[in-house]
């Protein structure tokens, strides 16, 4: 029994005497991760067919805010555009130009406040039972909350439930929530 132990633990050690020397001579035949740069990173994850997002770009595309936010900005984008070519081809003056975008402002923020005043009035009406269920993501949760006019925006809320460690600790069941909640009193409310 002594023998035939003593040659195992010989075996063992020789065994590993090979692997170390093969490892020292020979190396580990690939590149740290430690030593190459981000941006090196990135261009090795995209050549391997993989998408990198960072964690803005993440949030809209969980939440599926990405395709409103893109046609929001060409709609803005396309409104200046017209504004500076009409201006462009009347010749207006300085003085006009101002005039004219302070009354553009002033009828915007007039739009703004009727608008704001109508989800006030809409809001203080709105209450909706929330059902969680097993498996369902934050950014989920968060999209049926602004589906349901609970909450303004749903990246804004998932972010804040990530940010506060709530998306760890929500619970299933069915939850009450009415509008004007902030997002403090719904993240309490779904992780009781």
């Amino acid at each position: 029994m002594k023998q035939s132990v003593r040659s195992f633990a010989i075996g063992l050690f020789t065994a590993g005497i090979l692997l170390l020397g093969g490892i020292f001579f020979f190396g580990t035949g690939g590149e740290k991760v430690e030593d190459l740069a981000a941006e090196d990173l990135i261009d090795l994850v995209e050549q391997k067919g993989y998408y990198v997002l960072n964690k803005e770009e993440y949030i809209a595309a969980s939440v599926g805010d990405e395709s409103k936010t893109a046609s929001a900005e060409t709609n803005s984008k396309e409104e200046n555009s017209e504004q500076e070519s009409s201006n462009k081809e009347e010749g207006a003056s300085k003085d006009q130009e101002d005039e004219t975008t302070e009354k553009a402002k002033e009828e915007n923020s007039d739009e703004n406040d009727s608008e704001k005043a109508e989800k006030k009035e809409e809001k203080e009406k709105t209450s909706y039972t929330l059902k969680i269920k097993e498996g369902m993501a934050s950014s989920d949760i968060s999209s049926v909350l602004e589906n349901n006019d609970i909450i303004d925006d749903a990246g804004e809320f998932n972010e804040y439930l990530i940010d506060n460690d709530y998306h760890l600790k929500v619970q299933i069941g069915e939850y009450e929530l009415t509008t004007g909640m902030s997002h403090y009193e719904v993240a309490e409310a779904i992780t009781k």
